[in-house]
């Protein structure tokens, strides 16, 4: 019985994922979703409360990982400065940005561009306000380990967390592939170094 469950949560998700890939949140239609998961449209709610909890639970493992990964980048264990704007710790950080995209393309576009109207409408302004945040924490906990590196107002921050987050939907939007991306972020990260080099007094 459990198997007959797991199989009919995941024909949903896997129809799901196609209505949203293909329609984005709003125009998605929780009849076509059944019909393709060849499951009743009552049953649907057996498994998701809502269209909402739906499209959360497909986007999920996407929102997870680049949540993640901006986390890791924020620890103490990432504050030698040094390091930080090495162009080897950047080529590091740019396959990581490239695998993240390439595998989850369609899901970020969704966060991105097509979550209006569901939980997650303000998904790149709530991206941005997270990332401001832990590098705003991580700037602190940096100037503990080195006093004589130079304060960054908190906006600057966030002006540079919000041009980030633009980046990327502009990767995704324009459908770079993995040598374009990689090419990308290595010239922007040669424009970054210097800049932080200059503007933390390294």
């Amino acid at each position: 019985m459990r198997v007959l469950k797991d199989d009919k949560y995941n024909a949903i998700l896997q129809a799901a994922r196609n209505e949203f890939f293909t329609k984005g949140f709003k125009e998605a239609s929780m009849r076509v979703i059944a019909k393709e998961a060849k499951v009743g449209l009552s049953n649907i709610y057996n498994y998701f409360s809502s269209k909402d909890e739906l499209f959360v639970a497909v986007v999920k493992p996407a929102k997870d990982t680049i949540y993640n990964f901006i986390r890791r980048q924020h620890t103490e264990d990432n504050i030698d400065v040094k390091r930080l704007v090495s162009f080897r710790y950047q080529d590091e950080v740019i396959e990581e940005y490239i695998g993240i995209i390439d595998k989850y393309r369609n899901e970020l576009r969704l966060l991105f561009f097509y979550a209006e109207g569901s939980l997650l409408k303000d998904f790149r302004d709530t991206l941005t306000d997270y990332i401001t945040q832990v590098s705003i924490d991580h700037m602190k906990v940096m100037k503990k380990h080195y006093p004589h590196v130079n304060d960054l107002s908190d906006f600057f921050i966030h002006a540079l967390s919000s041009w980030m987050v633009t980046i990327v939907g502009e990767i995704i939007s324009h459908n770079l592939d993995k040598p374009r991306i990689r090419d990308f972020f290595k010239e922007y990260f040669r424009f970054e170094i210097a800049g932080w080099r200059e503007i933390v007094g390294v």
